[in-house]
């Protein structure tokens, strides 16, 4: 083990040890970058990074796109995710993302609790209160299981504030789509 790593890891532990508040992740994180001349930047860009490769063990690949939509593409085993925000916000989101691969490794978690999800050929069914509410619970266990990685799995350092705020953010948008009033008018 160098020495960056083994006080990057020194750090994480004494995090954990003493349950700090989450005001002192940005503590850890300027310390860590004042310790070794680095960016904060390239702490977060270092931790995405680890994601990427976790995410070619499941065959997927990252895609920055400037502007780009953060998703999955299960076509072609790709995540999009916008180049536009900073490194600790394309984090959060490619969180997000390895939390749709998780929720997806299994079709029978994916069918036993989002049934609705499953099959939407149908594009009737899109429309429907069940699809809705499946997809809903969908990216709300997909940002959970996103924060189970990267703060249990990976050990990554993660602002809770931050992480929340922007999931409930997004989360907030899917219920906005999901209570959306269907214009029934044919437009005559």
């Amino acid at each position: 083990m160098n020495l960056r790593s083994h006080i990057v890891k020194t750090y994480k532990t004494q995090f954990r040890k003493k349950k700090m508040k989450n005001d002192s992740v940005s503590l850890i994180i300027n310390n860590i970058a004042t310790s070794f001349g680095i960016k904060k930047a390239d702490i977060w860009k270092r931790q995405f990074q680890d994601l990427e490769k976790w995410l070619q063990k499941r065959n997927f690949s990252v895609i920055l796109e400037k502007g780009g939509e953060d998703i999955v593409s299960w076509e072609t085993d790709t995540i999009t995710i916008d180049s536009n925000p900073q490194w600790e916000s394309r984090y959060y989101a490619l969180l997000h993302e390895c939390g749709h691969i998780i929720v997806n490794e299994t079709i029978e978690f994916l069918e036993y609790n989002y049934p609705s999800c499953t099959n939407e050929t149908d594009g009737r069914k899109t429309k429907t209160d069940a699809y809705k509410i499946s997809v809903v619970g969908e990216e709300i266990e997909a940002w959970k299981l996103g924060r189970n990685l990267g703060d249990h799995t990976l050990e990554h350092f993660i602002d809770h504030n931050k992480f929340d705020k922007m999931m409930t953010e997004c989360i907030m948008s899917y219920l906005y789509w999901a209570t959306e009033e269907e214009d029934d008018t044919d437009g005559t």
